[in-house]
């Protein structure tokens, strides 16, 4: 028995809505990193979407939606969005041999990812404080990127051992320190480090925190 396929739907007017979306999902992260979550509004997204404010209401009702979404897109990346975990870099640092090799590669695969979500999510981090519904997004997000860290060093710490005293979780939280939104701002914008020089610094100072030396006893 041939299984029944639904048809996608690839009609004019969808992809023109799916379009339409995609103008204000982009708008409104230049609109939120250059004006602050409070600073925007839905008519300066509207503006440069090049639609109606109307348009922004109905598709998104709300800054708190529209930001939402904005750090999907930022983090999940285009054309086609996907998770960090069904990545081709992801399956690369499966994929490796040794710890320190699925640590750089899991940093140099990620660092697409923070150059275009980490900026806007310091302004989530900044609007939370004040916003409940902004509050649930950036949980969501945080426990989001805890999860694919942690199941980052699951990976890498099956290839090699950690250092002497760290567990995974403790690892976990290390990495997301050195490895984090802000770490990522305050030295490729705060001191002006390039994107590349800051990968290549991640990938030299995080085995030397996290992994335990060859020659180190355990």
């Amino acid at each position: 028995m041939i299984p029944l396929v639904t048809p996608v739907n690839t009609s004019p007017r969808r992809d023109k809505a799916q379009q339409t979306r995609r103008r204000i999902v982009r708008a409104a992260h230049a609109e939120f990193i250059e004006s602050g979550y409070h600073g925007a509004t839905i008519a300066g997204i509207a503006r440069r979407a090049g639609v109606a404010t109307q348009t922004v209401y109905f598709v998104f009702h709300t800054k708190a939606e529209l930001i939402s979404a904005a750090i999907d897109a930022a983090v999940m990346g285009e054309p086609v969005p996907l998770a960090p975990q069904e990545s081709e870099w992801w399956a690369a640092m499966q994929a490796c041999s040794s710890a320190v090799e699925a640590l750089r590669t899991f940093i140099r695969g990620a660092g697409p990812v923070f150059a275009r979500a980490a900026q806007l999510a310091e302004v989530m981090r900044s609007a939370a404080l004040a916003d409940a519904e902004v509050a649930a997004t950036r949980e969501r997000h945080d426990t989001l990127q805890r999860t694919g860290f942690r199941q980052a060093v699951a990976n890498i710490s099956a290839k090699g051992p950690l250092r002497a005293g760290l567990d995974q979780a403790t690892a976990t939280d290390i990495l997301l320190t050195l490895y984090g939104d802000s770490t990522y701002i305050r030295m490729t914008i705060d001191h002006g480090w390039s994107h590349a020089q800051f990968i290549d610094w991640m990938c030299d100072a995080a085995p030397r925190l996290l992994l335990l030396d060859p020659g180190e006893p355990a």
